[in-house]
């Protein structure tokens, strides 16, 4: 089972049932909105990996909610299915990274795409970072193993290393950093993230994650 959380903003027509099959089927975590009230409302309260956006002839108001997303900075990977190949232009200057065809598509490409976008997120070309000595994190299960063996560390703690390893190279600000882990509806502070990257830090080594009292936090893997 796979621990990317996937959003799927279904067609008014229901047309996406088959894909939504295939997600849950190799593994995606996948929850399902009807209308765009609904999707709002969904990432207010929880964080994503992929916003799987349907866009037909009757659902053209979704090029706008995808502007919004961005406008928001909303950093979320947002791949749209259409039955229309012309829709395809529109949907990548309305801000999303990848468009499919469903006619054109099989269950296979889906999977790769997906797993292609993720990947490509990380900036690497397989489904594990090195961390360091015998330590790797599993980008698809979201999980550190050091020497082969599991490492518990719970939820908020790898959702912080998740976010810093996909912007490793720059600095990510305590602001910034919150509002990546934590839903829009939280009330979480600057403390629990220092307290999380203590966690971090104890359990794959201090030296792993860089601090600035100015610029925030930054992955270190250059040893």
């Amino acid at each position: 089972m796979s621990a990317i959380k996937i959003l799927v903003l279904e067609n008014e027509d229901y047309s996406n049932t088959q894909i939504i099959d295939v997600l849950r089927k190799n593994g995606f975590i996948v929850e399902i909105c009807e209308n765009e009230n609904e999707f709002l409302e969904n990432i207010y309260y929880k964080h994503y990996d992929l916003y799987l956006i349907g866009i037909n002839e009757d659902s053209l108001p979704r090029f706008q909610l995808m502007k919004i997303l961005n406008e928001f900075q909303d950093s979320t990977l947002k791949l749209v299915i259409s039955s229309l190949p012309d829709l395809i232009k529109k949907s990548f200057i309305c801000g999303c990274d990848e468009c499919l065809i469903k006619n054109l598509m099989d269950e296979k490409e889906l999977v790769l795409r997906i797993k292609a976008l993720v990947r490509r997120e990380f900036k690497i070309c397989n489904d594990f970072i090195k961390l360091g000595k015998n330590i790797k994190y599993d980008i698809f299960n979201k999980k550190i193993f050091k020497n082969k063996k599991e490492i518990s560390l719970g939820e908020k703690p790898l959702l912080i290393l998740d976010y810093l390893l996909k912007s490793r190279g720059i600095f990510v600000s305590s602001k910034n950093l919150e509002n990546g882990v934590y839903p829009a509806n939280s009330e979480s502070k600057n403390g629990s993230i220092r307290f999380h990257i203590h966690k971090l830090r104890q359990l794959i080594g201090s030296d792993i994650i860089i601090s600035s009292r100015t610029n925030g936090y930054k992955i270190n893997l250059d040893k």
